[in-house]
C-alpha cells in the first residue's frame, strides 16, 4: 500500500476538529453529571447515563493529538528545529501567557470584582502568591498545552522517524506505545502487581509512554488507511471499548458503594480509550471523498481554526453560564449534551470576536512598524 499525500484541506478532518471540541465542552460539563456520589436510585440511574456520555467525550484530547500528527508528521511538511523554536514554541507560550494570566485573575474573582468595587479595589485585593503558583500551572484545561509543547519538542525527530519507518513499522511503533502506556497505568491504579511494575521499570521503555502513541497513530490513519475489513473490525472495537468503559465503570461503583467515583476506564491512558478514539478517527479518514454544499464550504473553512481558542475559553464560560443560570438543570442525562452544545456555540462565538480582534491588533502593529521604517 502506498503513502497517500493530503491536501492542505481535508473537510473531513475540518468537521473532526470542530467534533472534537464539543466533546471536550461535554467532558468538562460532565464533572457535574458523574464526579458526585448519588444520594438515591434515581440519582444512581442519572449518574449511570451521564457515565456513559462521559464515556463517549472522553475522545476528544486524543482526537485533537492526532490531528496534530496527521498534519505535522506528513511528509510535505517541513518541521525543522528552526521552526519549531522560532514559530510553533514561541506561539504556544504566548497562549499559555496569555490565557494562564487571565484564569489566575478569574481564579480570584476578579473580573466579579470588578463589576462591584471597580478595577483598583480588586487589582490590590489579588493575593499574588497565590496568582504567581497558579500562574505557572496555568488552568485545570491548560495541561494540554505544556504536552503539545512537548510533541512539538519531539516533532522534528518522531518526523525523521516516521518518514523513514514502514508501514508495519509504524503499526508496531504506535501498538507498543498502547500497549506501554495502558498496562503501566492499568497497574498503577487497578491491578497494582509489583513484579508487573519491576518489570517496566527495569524496561525503561518510558519513550513510549503518554500521548506519542496519539501523535503518530493520527499520522499513520492519515496515510495508511486500512481497507474496510479491519476498518470494520477497529470501529467494532471501538464501539466494544465504549460499552466496557461505561460498563467497567458502573462495576467499579456499585450503588450507594463510592464516595467518590472511581474512573480509572475514562483515563486517556486507558486502552479503551485508544481503540475508541482509533475508531472515530478512522471514521473520518474514511470520509475523505465528502463533499459539503457549497454555500457551507466557506463556514466549514472559517471554523476549524477557532477550535483552539473555543477550548481555551470554555471552562470560563462554562462558570459564567451556570452562575447566570442558563444551563438546562441536570435532572436528565440528556441534558449534558444540550448544555455542551450551548456553550460550544457561546465559547465559539467569543472566540471569533477575540481572534477579530487579535488579527486587528497584530495588522494596527504591522502598519504602525512599516511606518516608521517609511
Amino acid at each position: 500500500m502506498e503513502r497517500k499525500h493530503s491536501p492542505e484541506r481535508l473537510i473531513n478532518y475540518d468537521i473532526l476538529r470542530i467534533l472534537a471540541a464539543y466533546l471536550i465542552v461535554m467532558l468538562h460539563l460532565s464533572v457535574q453529571y458523574i464526579n458526585k456520589a448519588p444520594a438515591s436510585v434515581e440519582e444512581y440511574l442519572l449518574w449511570q447515563q451521564g457515565v456513559k456520555f462521559g464515556a463517549l467525550s472522553r475522545v476528544g484530547v486524543p482526537i485533537f493529538v492526532m490531528l496534530s500528527g496527521a498534519f505535522l508528521l506528513r511528509p510535505e511538511k517541513n518541521i525543522s528545529l528552526e521552526t519549531i523554536f522560532k514559530k510553533y514554541l514561541p506561539k504556544l507560550i504566548a497562549i499559555f501567557l496569555f490565557w494562564s494570566f487571565f484564569y489566575s485573575l478569574a481564579e480570584q474573582g476578579f473580573f466579579e470584582h470588578i463589576i462591584k468595587y471597580g478595577f483598583s479595589h480588586s487589582w490590590n485585593a489579588i493575593n499574588w502568591t497565590k496568582f504567581w503558583y497558579y500562574f505557572a500551572q496555568g488552568h485545570y484545561h491548560m495541561w494540554y498545552l505544556y504536552m503539545l509543547a512537548g510533541l512539538y519538542l519531539i516533532t522534528p525527530l518522531i518526523k525523521h522517524i516516521t518518514a523513514q519507518a514502514s508501514k508495519s513499522q509504524l503499526i508496531y511503533f504506535v501498538v507498543l506505545c498502547v500497549l506501554i502506556t495502558s498496562v503501566t497505568k492499568l497497574n498503577e491504579d487497578l491491578w497494582h502487581i509489583s513484579i508487573l511494575h519491576m518489570i517496566l521499570d527495569k524496561l525503561s521503555l518510558s519513550f513510549f509512554l503518554g500521548y506519542i502513541g496519539y501523535f503518530v497513530a493520527g499520522y499513520l490513519l492519515s496515510i495508511y488507511t486500512p481497507g474496510w475489513r479491519i476498518s470494520a473490525f477497529l470501529f467494532i472495537l471501538g464501539v466494544f471499548s465504549l460499552r466496557f468503559t461505561y460498563q467497567e465503570t458502573w462495576s467499579l461503583n456499585p450503588m450507594f458503594g463510592f464516595n467518590e467515583p472511581n474512573l480509572i476506564y475514562f483515563s486517556n491512558y486507558s486502552p479503551t480509550v485508544f481503540f475508541m478514539s482509533f475508531a472515530v478517527f478512522l471514521i473520518a479518514a474514511k470520509l475523505g471523498f465528502i463533499k459539503l454544499w457549497k454555500p457551507l464550504r466557506p463556514l466549514a473553512d472559517q471554523l476549524p481554526k477557532y477550535m483552539l481558542a473555543v477550548y481555551l475559553v470554555h471552562p470560563f464560560i462554562i462558570d459564567q453560564c451556570r452562575r447566570a443560570a442558563i444551563l438546562l438543570p441536570a435532572k436528565s442525562a440528556w441534558s449534558l449534551p444540550q448544555n455542551a452544545f450551548i456553550i460550544f456555540i457561546i465559547s465559539l462565538i467569543v472566540s471569533i470576536i477575540l481572534m477579530q480582534i487579535y488579527w486587528l491588533v497584530i495588522r494596527i502593529i504591522q502598519l504602525v512598524f512599516r511606518t516608521a521604517r517609511c
